[in-house]
């Protein structure tokens, strides 16, 4: 910049108008147009806002409202009064972080969103609020613990620190802290995440949301509640959205579909997206939202973002059922149903965590097994890949084996585990359920997933084999089946 235009930028502070700036310094206005297109500042025209109706948006990241229903806000801009309510606030993520950038300090990082957060607000004429909540990264590893190690273990594997199962006590304190905020709000109207994807994030915040409809029936008696697409998983998650809609029919509610052309306001979003610079860049993120938005069009000239209306009784079904790998979990859930008819005389349980596994909230998980199984001594043998996730190793009646040497250690766990006869035994892969999602080469894949599943009972004959991607999935499935029996 040339000395003058610092003195421009300087003089920048949110709430002189262009006029004011103008007046200031001459040729303010060229050059605040120019920093626009190049995306260095915003111009937000003034709007006023009625006091009804109001519309609330919960949520779960700061940028999934826009993302998800950015072009239908847009079109409610200066019509509704409209609240964006974020359930995630602390956060240590950035799109750098995959960049191997060691910018991993929670202050700033979580200033820095809601700087963004309430920039996006300012141009849709909303306003900005967020619970007080750590973001699954900082609830699987604490701030503290994190380190240039600890970003080289999420760059190789970031499925620990994100797909995990929802817990009871996690959906029941959001869905407190939404009751509460929500008393204070008063909607007219209501929009919730359908909860699209494997991001424990999504699934913990439109489960507290379905709870509290649920539990707080009288209150949103005559409000309408929409559920949005999570983006942009809404990209390959059309069969996780049906098998939600159905989990959610099949205990009494009912959704009708429709979509609502965002042609004019198109280009606006993609730039409202875009100030969430922090998480993507518009290069890499307005293609994949075209593609939806053409895709919602149904294939016209047209651009349109897809809701569906929640209609009749709202319910929390198991968690299980609304998750992506439903199909899997079904299975599961018989087996485990067969398995705990016994749980008291077991006496031995075994749990083999191979490398594309992981081993989840390692404190929580094993509590549950514990308390499922009071009367068994554990066994659990992890590859080096996925053993630091277990904090503290062995106790409480775990005999923790890290299992080295790559495939010669895991002939030896085989060797050992072989002849154990009648030992429940939990292996867990990342292709334990196979593919449940859209994909062009899902019977090929499926079909190698049941030769492995095929391999394994015969290396480990005559004992109960139970199958689950992580130990989160196994624990949450067995949480579920204790608490239903």
């Amino acid at each position: 910049m040339s000395a003058e235009e610092v003195l421009i930028y300087d003089s920048i502070d949110g709430r002189k108008t262009v006029a004011e700036l103008e007046e200031m310094h001459t040729g303010a206005a060229d050059s605040l147009l120019r920093w626009r297109e190049i995306g260095v500042v915003e111009l937000i025209s003034p709007v006023s806002s009625p006091a009804h109706p109001h519309l609330v948006v919960i949520e779960p990241h700061m940028d999934d409202a826009v993302l998800g229903a950015g072009g239908r806000l847009l079109n409610r801009r200066g019509r509704f009064r409209i609240t964006i309510l974020s359930v995630v606030k602390w956060t240590n993520f950035t799109s750098y972080l995959s960049l191997n950038r060691n910018f991993i300090n929670v202050q700033d990082i979580t200033n820095l969103r809601q700087q963004e957060s309430a920039l996006a607000a300012m141009v849709m004429g909303a306003e900005a609020r967020c619970l007080d909540w750590s973001d699954a990264l900082l609830r699987f590893w604490p701030a503290e613990l994190w380190s240039s190690e600890t970003i080289e273990k999420f760059m190789d594997f970031p499925r620990p620190f994100m797909w995990l199962f929802p817990t009871p006590g996690e959906i029941s304190l959001l869905c407190e802290q939404l009751m509460k905020e929500l008393k204070t709000l008063a909607p007219d109207e209501l929009w919730i995440p359908m909860g699209l994807g494997e991001h424990v994030d999504h699934a913990i915040t439109r489960n507290a949301c379905l709870m509290m409809l649920a539990e707080a029936r009288d209150r949103f008696v005559g409000v309408p509640v929409v559920m949005y697409e999570d983006f942009p998983y809404s990209l390959t998650g059309a069969c996780h959205g049906e098998q939600i809609r159905t989990a959610l029919a099949e205990c009494g509610a009912r959704f009708a579909r429709a979509t609502e052309d965002i042609s004019d306001v198109f280009e606006d979003k993609v730039r409202l997206g875009s100030v969430y610079a922090s998480q993507f860049k518009r290069s890499y993120i307005e293609p994949k939202m075209r593609e939806l938005a053409a895709r919602d069009g149904g294939g016209s000239l047209k651009l349109a973002e897809a809701y569906y209306c929640l209609e009749g009784k709202a319910c929390l079904p198991l968690q299980s059922s609304l998750s992506w790998d439903w199909a899997g979990m079904a299975v599961l859930h018989r087996k485990m149903s067969a398995l705990l008819i016994d749980r008291i005389k077991w006496r031995r349980l075994t749990v083999i965590a191979f490398p594309s596994g992981h081993l989840g909230r390692w404190k929580t998980e094993t509590e549950s097994l514990v308390a499922a199984f009071p009367n068994a001594e554990f066994t659990i043998y992890a590859s080096e890949k996925v053993a630091w996730q277990a904090e503290e190793g062995g106790k409480n009646k775990l005999a923790f084996h890290v299992v080295r040497g790559g495939w010669w250690g895991w002939i030896g766990v085989i060797g050992r585990e072989m002849f154990r006869f009648r030992v429940p035994t939990v292996i867990l892969w990342r292709g334990a359920f196979g593919i449940a999602r859209q994909h062009k080469f899902k019977a090929l894949i499926n079909m190698s997933v049941n030769l492995i599943h095929l391999l394994i009972k015969l290396l480990f004959p005559f004992r109960r084999l139970l199958f689950a991607k992580t130990l989160s999935d196994f624990c949450g499935v067995l949480i579920e089946q204790v608490d239903r029996d």
